[in-house]
């Protein structure tokens, strides 16, 4: 992103101080380690930070429609405490690693249709300034895997969803759910027309639920029932995931028509 000025710091002739952040690590993954640096620029007066802060935030949906921001990591910069002399440039680096189970923006090249930005927070004299850049994470090799097992039995994927709830009676560090949206043009009647997948993952793999497809239900509990199928990082690419997908599909024909 461009230089930014900081948000009541400019005295209307270009000459207040400004600030970037800039991601060096292009696209990355959940898991994957990310790197970068802030660049402040000072105008005509010395730039004091007295605190810096960088968060990769997501935007989930609650059960009542609304929206909450929520904190997926924190990055650490090399310095929170500096200044900046005046008319001068000081470039602060940056790192972190992204969660496992970080929400992804892009599968397939296409959006899912959910958001992620980074923000930096910066204290700045008795105001604290945020600057928001939006940030771009690729689905995992095990992501892309499942949907082209899913596309050869004629499911088409067609966007996600951020929910502010965890999947239950998983023992895993993220509250919220990214619920991939599926379906199926055919429209078997025998089948599902459609389906929701969803990705609990970790450093070994994930365990992949599918269900039929409640748009209007929120709450795990409330959905229809659903069953799970474990895949390694390892197998993502070298091992063909459709019996495994295929024989889910079955138990869940089954699971689905069966009383509750």
């Amino acid at each position: 992103m461009g230089l930014r000025k900081l948000f009541g710091a400019d005295d209307g002739d270009d000459r207040g101080p400004r600030i970037d952040t800039v991601l060096a690590t292009v696209l990355p993954q959940p898991g994957q380690r990310v790197d970068g640096e802030v660049l402040f620029r000072a105008g005509w007066r010395k730039l004091r930070i007295h605190d810096l802060n960088l968060d990769v935030v997501s935007r989930a949906r609650e059960w009542d429609g609304s929206t909450v921001d929520c904190q997926e990591a924190a990055l650490r910069p090399e310095l929170v405490w500096f200044d900046v002399e005046r008319r001068t440039d000081r470039r602060v680096g940056f790192r972190g690693r992204l969660p496992w189970g970080c929400p992804v923006t892009e599968l397939t090249g296409r959006s899912t249709g959910v958001d992620l930005a980074l923000v930096t927070t910066l204290g700045y004299g008795s105001d604290d300034v945020r600057d928001l850049d939006f940030l771009h994470v690729a689905a995992l090799p095990l992501h892309e895997a499942v949907m082209d097992a899913l596309l050869a039995e004629g499911y088409r994927f067609t966007g996600s969803e951020l929910l502010n709830t965890p999947v239950p009676g998983i023992e895993h560090r993220d509250p919220q759910t990214q619920v991939f949206h599926l379906e199926d043009p055919a429209g078997d009647p025998a089948g599902f027309p459609a389906l929701e997948v969803v990705f609990v993952t970790n450093a070994v793999g994930a365990t992949v639920f599918v269900r039929r497809a409640a748009r209007h239900l929120y709450w795990w509990k409330d959905r229809p029932p659903a069953v799970s199928f474990p895949v390694a990082h390892h197998e993502a690419g070298p091992v063909d995931l459709g019996p495994r997908l295929r024989d889910a599909l079955g138990a869940l024909a089954v699971l689905d028509r069966s009383p509750r």
